[in-house]
């Protein structure tokens, strides 16, 4: 039945635009545009969530997927998921990893966060763009990054954002790499709009903080989801109208997500990595944590993959067994006078 009301222009592709011109070969199932990239074959594909200073947590689970010698075919970014996916897609080792994660560990609050001459609740009242300049945040991603371009990365590399033009969810596959990653990551009011070939930009998780229907839609059979925080979250006691207001950012970034993970066929294996829970997160700014939460993720990761080894192990006998016993049925029919 077709939508009154409205143009189809207004929904059409799910209200998702990209850049990548393969994706012009038509839509997914699902009707969000399909990604491609010539003479490449997406099997897995590893997406990166959003989470601010958690994002560390990151880095000790790519430790874990690496160790197994899982390489992903496609990456995908939100915010400092985004700043983690390019980093890693520059260099997808094992050492490639051990230097993102010195690079994490030198991050201090001031570096990203910096504090003016008026600082502490004033900042958010005054008339401005955003609480923070975005040039501190621009330093530490070329220090993440190892290549110019994002078409330019060794593993073909998708960074979600939220186009203020027209509330467009966008998915970045070319342009310069430093702005797409900002553009990825620039959260609303605390950072100032990123303009990026004529359009302005917020952070990509306002509209999708766990993209995987962008891995599915890129032909993923096997995705690992790489999270911040906890996929169930507990709502604490608010005392300010802000916390209030960020507990419901909360609440809307995993509901999406928990749609989506409820909709993926049989046909896709998805593994979620979880990360840190409300008791462990601390402030936004408090960066003196980084080596525990690299740790912890590392830890979480290993054990997720013990028990999906696990159940491929089992799968793969079952398989085994059932076409051994067809072969053993298909022999005696043979057999038969």
């Amino acid at each position: 039945m077709p939508v009154f009301g409205i143009e189809p222009d207004s929904y059409t592709g799910g209200g998702v635009v990209t850049t990548n011109p393969a994706s012009s070969t038509g839509t997914a199932a699902s009707g969000l545009p399909k990604l491609r990239w010539p003479g490449r074959r997406v099997r897995t594909a590893f997406v990166l969530g959003g989470g601010a200073n958690r994002g560390a947590v990151q880095v000790g689970m790519l430790r874990a997927l690496s160790e197994r010698g899982i390489a992903p075919d496609l990456l995908v970014g939100t915010s400092i998921g985004a700043v983690n996916a390019a980093a890693f897609a520059g260099e997808p080792t094992i050492e490639g990893i051990y230097l993102a994660a010195d690079v994490w560990r030198r991050i201090v609050a001031e570096d990203v966060f910096p504090r003016g001459r008026f600082d502490g609740t004033w900042r958010f009242l005054q008339r401005r763009e955003a609480v923070y300049p975005i040039d501190g945040l621009r330093k530490v991603v070329r220090g993440f990054l190892r290549f110019e371009r994002v078409e330019d990365s060794p593993v073909p590399l998708v960074l979600v954002s939220t186009r203020l033009e027209d509330g467009a969810e966008e998915w970045i596959t070319e342009g310069p790499a430093v702005e797409a990653v900002l553009a990825s990551a620039a959260l609303p009011g605390l950072y100032p709009p990123m303009q990026v070939g004529g359009f302005h930009y917020f952070d990509g998780g306002v509209l999708d903080n766990v993209a995987l229907a962008t891995a599915l839609s890129a032909g993923a059979r096997r995705v690992f989801i790489l999270l911040c925080g906890p996929v169930d979250i507990s709502v604490p006691v608010f005392t300010r109208p802000y916390e209030a207001m960020f507990a419901a950012f909360g609440i809307a970034l995993t509901g999406r997500l928990k749609r989506d993970l409820a909709g993926v066929g049989p046909e896709v294996d998805v593994v979620v990595f979880e990360g840190l829970t409300a008791s462990g997160r601390g402030e936004p700014v408090d960066f003196s944590r980084t080596e525990e939460w690299i740790e912890q993720g590392y830890r979480t990761a290993r054990d997720v993959l013990d028990g999906y080894d696990a159940v491929v192990r089992a799968r793969r006998s079952s398989a085994a067994r059932a076409r051994g016993a067809a072969a053993m049925d298909k022999a005696r029919k043979r057999l038969r006078p």
